[in-house]
């Protein structure tokens, strides 16, 4: 008898928890935008003929569903915490190592991406007829392999770079800061625990590197006045979905310049390299320049600010763009994923340099880099 009332309960605990389901589902409030994973929400699909005979319907309606389903952050991270105990973390594209730091799974070593890109550069560099500086930035999976969980790896990235800089034509000077970075007397420090992009720390030690390079020193970093603003949880956290980890600071180097930032899609110019008002938002990187955006341009307003600077680059060039800023009287960064325009059209304005900035993993996904040429 017990045995027949405890499997009628299941069945009766099973119905009611199934027919919740959809009601929950109708009654609730839809959210826009996820704050812990960092993504704009899927919407209501529209109903017309055309949308369902596509299957354009049916496909939006799953990913809604799925987006707005009752309980769903709670069901995501329960399953990537199932997911780190059986093992098949390592199977994802962000790994958990020591220290509650979470690492990009290496890139692929794809032969044929490295040429086009490379393909790209060079022609791009020739066709200028001068010098253009080239850093790919290595991955914190590649620097901090002891912290990495076990069977992860390997990084190709010193591969990569290697390659690269075999790759180049005379015009393209490729910058290596892997043993700066492997060096340095805490390379833990260097890259965030919950986000792919190098910290205030590593983007300044390598924009010394570069300025090195070109002629020009670095601000001392005694000269900086250092915030640390807590809670930051960035892009690999959102990824993980392991909403036990705990944030970690995000530190502003301000170097008390004076600065005037403005880019091509809107907005007024500001006085600040840091956009503070993005630190109230669930992703709080784009303080560095406003984030990703087409064109940027900082102006120095120092009196004994001295020539122009043209990076090409992907997101790592917002916090490295703020310290190369405090040594040029302009600087002008350029997103292939957004700027349509031929960038030869940019060298017509004259640059004293050029430099092409992306990390690894970014080098070698994105697809944009051949409108470079």
């Amino acid at each position: 008898m017990k045995t027949r009332l405890f499997q009628f309960l299941l069945v009766l605990l099973f119905c009611v928890s199934l027919g919740a389901v959809p009601v929950l589902f109708a009654l609730l409030p839809k959210e826009d935008f996820s704050p812990l994973e960092k993504r704009v929400l899927s919407q209501a699909p529209a109903l017309s003929w055309n949308n369902v005979k596509d299957g354009g319907f049916a496909e939006q309606a799953e990913e809604y569903a799925a987006d707005h389903l009752p309980g769903r952050t709670f069901l995501v991270g329960l399953n990537a915490g199932y997911d780190l105990l059986s093992g098949r973390q390592l199977t994802k594209d962000v790994y958990l190592g020591s220290g509650g730091r979470l690492f990009e799974a290496p890139v692929e070593n794809d032969p044929a991406v490295l040429e086009r890109n490379m393909d790209a550069i060079n022609a791009f560099a020739q066709a200028a007829g001068r010098r253009v500086d080239l850093l790919l930035v290595p991955s914190a999976g590649y620097i901090l392999g002891e912290a990495l969980p076990p069977l992860a790896g390997p990084y190709p990235d010193g591969d990569i770079i290697s390659a690269v800089g075999g790759m180049a034509c005379s015009q393209i000077r490729s910058l290596d800061v892997t043993e700066l970075f492997a060096g340095f007397s805490d390379p833990a420090s260097l890259y965030y625990r919950t986000d792919h992009h190098w910290t205030s720390r590593g983007a300044y030690l390598a924009a010394g590197a570069l300025l090195e390079s070109c002629g020009r020193s670095a601000v001392p970093e005694s000269a900086y006045e250092k915030t640390a603003v807590p809670g930051f949880r960035g892009s690999t956290y959102s990824r993980a979905a392991l909403w036990g980890l705990p944030g970690e600071d995000l530190e502003l180097w301000d170097s008390g310049g004076s600065f005037l930032v403005s880019n091509a899609d809107g907005g007024e110019p500001q006085e600040s390299l840091f956009y503070t008002g993005r630190l109230s938002e669930a992703d709080m990187y784009p303080v560095f320049l406003d984030g990703n955006h087409s064109l940027v341009k900082i102006e120095n307003r120092a009196e004994d600010a001295r020539g122009r600077l043209l990076i090409v680059r992907d997101s790592f060039a917002s916090c490295l763009g703020c310290f190369l800023a405090d040594r040029y009287r302009e600087v002008v960064l350029v997103d292939l994923r957004y700027y349509k325009s031929p960038v030869s059209q940019l060298l017509d304005e004259g640059f004293d340099d050029v430099l092409i900035v992306y990390s690894v993993g970014n080098f070698m996904t994105d697809s944009n880099i051949v409108r470079l040429s």
